[in-house]
């Protein structure tokens, strides 16, 4: 989950500074807002659950719970001082096209969007042309991944072309485990036995946890 939240940021190409949204904070959102919160990035969390919300907030984060009616425009401009956001990165699942929408209008000019969630797609032309916004799908864990030549037979690419490959994604983001740039305890929601993985499951796919291990 951290290796797919990286492949976004680097999508994003944030610089020390920047303002970010990311919108959505399940797993990977969670994690997403903590890579760039080490790039340096002044970082936004968006949801509509309390829970989460409270969670990006102890990673030291600005959140907003959207399920309390706040705007998620409003809340993106005020956030970036009226200049509008530098980069929205969406990692909400929802068949609602709103988010993208409201991620161009929270954009400035020559914004960048990253999706790594799955969200309708019903693109406003409007909102991307006047902007000259950058729209962009991040494909899991990066370069590698769904190549059977790479994964499953083991060739590489050479590093000095293909400088984050899915592996060297992977090898990043456990050195930021390491250093304590990405804190994973908190996304704990609870603990069973093996024997009661079945229910886990359940309870991951339907209830609001984070995780369950």
């Amino acid at each position: 989950m951290s290796s797919i939240g990286l492949q976004g940021v680097r999508l994003a190409n944030p610089t020390i500074g920047e303002t970010f949204v990311v919108y959505g904070l399940g797993l990977i959102g969670l994690l997403t807002i903590q890579i760039l919160k080490a790039n340096g990035c002044r970082v936004l969390g968006l949801d509509i659950s309390t829970e989460r919300v409270e969670i990006a907030k102890m990673f030291g984060i600005e959140a907003i719970d959207l399920s309390q009616g706040a705007d998620p425009i409003s809340a993106g401009l005020t956030f970036s001082n009226g200049n509008g956001v530098d980069s929205v990165i969406i990692t909400a699942s929802t068949k609602d096209d709103s988010i993208i929408r409201n991620a161009a209008k929270m954009s400035r000019k020559r914004g960048r969007i990253v999706l790594i969630g799955v969200v309708g797609l019903k693109l406003n032309r409007s909102d991307f042309y006047d902007k000259e916004l950058s729209f962009q799908v991040s494909c899991s864990y990066g370069p590698g991944r769904y190549d059977s030549d790479y994964e499953e037979q083991g060739n590489d690419y050479p590093i000095g072309f293909v400088r984050w490959t899915e592996k060297r994604n992977f090898e990043a983001v456990l050195e930021l485990m390491a250093s304590g740039l990405i804190e994973t305890k908190l996304l704990i929601s609870s603990r069973v036995t093996l024997e009661e993985s079945p229910d886990a499951y359940d309870k991951v796919l339907t209830g609001r946890d984070i995780a369950a291990i």
